[in-house]
């Protein structure tokens, strides 16, 4: 399995200039404010990562009045996060009240903060800064690239969808934020199935895997089974956290059913810290992935 997991990485997001899951819908100007204003690496390592503090902070210009603003503060928000004005975010909440991922067929997801994919840091809760990372969750399944569509996502909270294109051709990005708390669960390269700027309610179904493109993408991708990811962050980038952590009892009951726990897949900061990914991205099962019950 672990092969079949790494080789569909590199395809989604390992090689920047190949993969990044960004999630940033540029316009024209911001991008040339951006390559202005960053050297050709660091542009690079934004695409993948735009929430890393440093770049976000040379690039802030480019999103405001003064540049091309976004609205969104800092600028990395999906179109449509520009809707949301929430400027106390809570950091610490049950707001999951609807399982976001069929969990049917998952056979097992990485670690938050895992060395796996590519970087995806920024600041946690504290708002303390978090880098060489990556703070979300890859999902594994035991669905073929061809069964399109048959895995479903549903919104995990009441909200507005913002969809983005995937840097490597793999289906869409879809968003959706909470106007009330102001934090975006994200769900990768899937088939979106409400429109953007959709409102939509708790439970809706909002994406499904694998995208409906898979099929003419496949021989670029591992035939052992769907593997796509999720991200919980703010509107703003301010901060970042694993989605296991706010989610309902009753939600949280069906993901402590297949061995996901908070214990089992959040690795801590400190532990990351001490054992630093160094930019290299290819863990393996037994460090950074959890296997379903």
């Amino acid at each position: 399995m672990l092969m079949g997991i790494l080789a569909l990485m590199l395809m989604l997001g390992v090689v920047p200039a190949q993969a990044a899951e960004s999630g940033l819908n540029l316009t024209p100007a911001q991008e040339a404010c951006i390559k202005k204003a960053l050297t050709s690496a660091e542009y690079q390592l934004f695409l993948v990562n735009p929430y890393d503090v440093a770049l976000k902070e040379k690039t802030k210009a480019c999103f405001t009045s003064g540049g091309s603003g976004t609205g969104t503060g800092s600028g990395t928000g999906g179109s449509g996060s520009s809707n949301v004005k929430v400027s106390n975010i809570p950091t610490s909440g049950k707001w999951i009240t609807a399982n976001p991922i069929d969990l049917t067929n998952v056979t097992s997801i990485s670690v938050f903060r895992s060395c796996s994919g590519h970087d995806y840091s920024g600041s946690n809760t504290k708002g303390q800064v978090e880098t060489d990372r990556s703070m979300k969750h890859y999902i594994q399944t035991n669905v073929p690239w061809t069964a399109t569509d048959s895995i479903k996502g549903y919104a995990p909270f009441a909200g507005t969808v913002s969809i983005t294109d995937e840097q490597f051709p793999l289906g869409k990005q879809l968003a959706v934020t909470s106007p009330v708390t102001g934090w975006t669960m994200v769900y990768f390269h899937g088939d979106p199935q409400v429109k953007n700027g959709a409102k939509v309610k708790a439970g809706q179904v909002i994406t499904a895997w694998p995208p409906s493109n898979a099929p003419a993408v496949i021989d670029q991708l591992h035939q052992e089974g769907t593997s796509f990811d999720l991200a919980f962050r703010t509107y703003d980038g301010r901060y970042m956290d694993s989605p296991l952590l706010h989610m309902s009892p009753a939600v949280a009951k069906s993901w402590t059913a297949k061995g996901f726990t908070p214990a089992r897949a959040i690795v801590s900061k400190s532990a990351r810290d001490a054992s630093p990914c160094n930019g290299t991205y290819n863990a393996t099962d037994s460090t950074d992935f959890i296997r379903a019950n």
